[in-house]
């Protein structure tokens, strides 16, 4: 991908000046204070909080944003710089709660091995000339974080927040040329638009990598993550989910990435979207899912009767799909499991550099990028069965995964070195790897019976819980 980082901020500076053109901002900062500048422009010039996400397979880009009128609004797309013969993509908008709108668009026909460039348009006002390209094959490399918790109030501080992300996503585009950046949910704090805003900030500057994004528990505290986020293959099919999100899937090279909304424990539901999407894409090779909540970290002991839940709902989906990789957070601590199937471990991985063909998956758990669990008076928290690796540390962690024809391999870092503390690869030799074909709890109809009632129940509530509060979910 065709990307100019880490350029000098007194540079732009001084070209700014010399010729007569009002500043604009490229690539990353590397100090908090020329980040607070660009941070305080970002906010005050109406730079419409550009997303720039996965669409449903690589000839396709999602991208959301704000804007005081929805009028007239949409993205024109060309293959020129100047954006002559542009492609116009006109927006569906959607008043928010406080007023403005929100406007979505997916933009169709990419082609592979091919840069382009686009901007938003809303009524009279215009984004800046953003531009991406496309992936030539489908080898990729993707940054997956979690828990990144962009805050704002007395725990948190929204600007640094922001450029601790930034520095995240520059050390991860120094050891890799990324095509994807998943995060697994508890992107903000408080689910405020003042949050988003300064995680669209942040992931903005990664320019021309889209974003496929997870929600988390903190997601869902307000309502901005609804009209903040624009989700290809969305299971609206779905009867009960929480009010602001929904499961959904796409297609990057040779994987399927199943998004699960894991605050909602209807086991059924996510169980129908996973085979809807694995029906719509039965060739592709890889598959991995993404949610919030981990089932085996360990690490939070008075979590366990929770975990014990969210594997009665999570793992039969997992074994009966045949997921190869699960990528996970919540827990803010790192771990790699062992290759698990019907709830027990299979294969140890503790030690292991590659595992060929495992029969079952694995599930990774990456610790937080703000709020990194310290370890309290000296002690180490157990962990729990079915981790293979693990790794303290109070710095963010980011991780590479390297997509190829026959592995995954996942290289882990930290934001304060830049020799990776773990690197472990998954390899196949056939798209059905080493899965199982039968054994698990799925067809237990009382197990699925109890955890749809739960579900159902639970979900109603929260729902009707949100309704009631919109004026303490847009912050006011």
């Amino acid at each position: 991908m065709k990307k100019n980082f880490k350029r000098i901020l007194c540079v732009v500076l001084c070209a700014s000046l010399l010729m007569g053109f009002s500043m604009s901002y490229s690539g990353f900062f590397e100090t908090y204070e020329e980040w607070e500048g660009y941070f305080e422009d970002y906010k005050t010039d109406g730079a419409f909080e550009i997303l720039f996400t996965v669409g449903a397979d690589d000839t396709q880009r999602n991208i959301s944003w704000y804007s005081a009128e929805s009028e007239g609004s949409k993205v024109l797309l060309s293959e020129n710089e100047d954006l002559a013969d542009a492609v116009t993509f006109n927006a569906d908008s959607e008043q928010t709660l406080e007023g403005d709108y929100t406007n979505r668009v997916t933009v169709t026909g990419l082609e592979n091995g091919k840069t382009y460039y686009y901007k938003c348009v809303s009524g009279e006002k215009e984004s800046d000339v953003r531009t991406f390209s496309t992936m030539e094959d489908d080898n990729f490399s993707a940054m997956f974080v979690t828990d990144i918790h962009i805050q704002v109030g007395e725990e948190g501080d929204l600007s640094k927040d922001g450029f601790t992300l930034n520095d995240t996503i520059a050390k991860a585009t120094g050891n890799a040329d990324l095509d994807l950046i998943i995060t697994a949910g508890d992107n903000a704090s408080n689910g405020l638009r003042s949050e988003y805003q300064g995680l669209s900030a942040a992931l903005g500057l990664a320019e021309g990598v889209p974003v496929a994004m997870a929600v988390g528990n903190h997601d869902r505290k307000g309502i901005a993550y609804k009209y903040f986020t624009n989700q290809p293959n969305q299971y609206e099919e779905a009867k009960f989910h929480p009010y602001i999100s929904y499961d959904y899937y796409f297609v990057k090279g040779d994987a399927l990435f199943l998004m699960f909304d894991s605050n909602c424990a209807v086991m059924s539901e996510h169980r129908a979207f996973a085979q809807k999407a694995i029906e719509a894409n039965p060739d592709v090779k890889w598959r991995v899912a993404v949610f919030h909540h981990e089932l085996y970290g360990g690490r939070l002991p008075h979590r366990e009767s929770e975990n014990t839940l969210l594997r009665t709902i999570w793992s039969p989906i997992i074994d009966e799909f045949k997921v190869d990789l699960a990528l996970l957070g919540h827990s803010h601590y790192y771990s790699i499991s062992d290759v698990v199937f019907n709830n027990k471990d299979v294969t140890e991985t503790n030690g292991l550099k590659e595992i060929v063909d495992p029969k079952g998956t694995i599930f990774m758990v990456s610790g937080s990028i703000n709020n990194p669990r310290t370890i309290k008076d000296g002690e180490i928290p157990p962990l729990g069965t079915r981790v293979g690796h693990s790794y303290l540390t109070e710095d963010p962690i980011y991780n590479i995964l390297n997509f190829t024809d026959d592995s995954i391999e996942i290289v882990s870092y930290t934001t304060k070195s830049d020799v990776p503390f773990e690197s472990f690869k998954i390899t196949k030799t056939t798209n059905e790897g080493g899965h199982p074909e039968d054994g698990t709890d799925w067809y237990d109809p009382i197990v699925r019976f109890i955890a749809d009632v739960y579900g159902k129940i639970a979900e109603i509530a929260v729902t009707n819980d949100m309704l009631g509060k919109k004026d303490q979910l847009i912050g006011k």
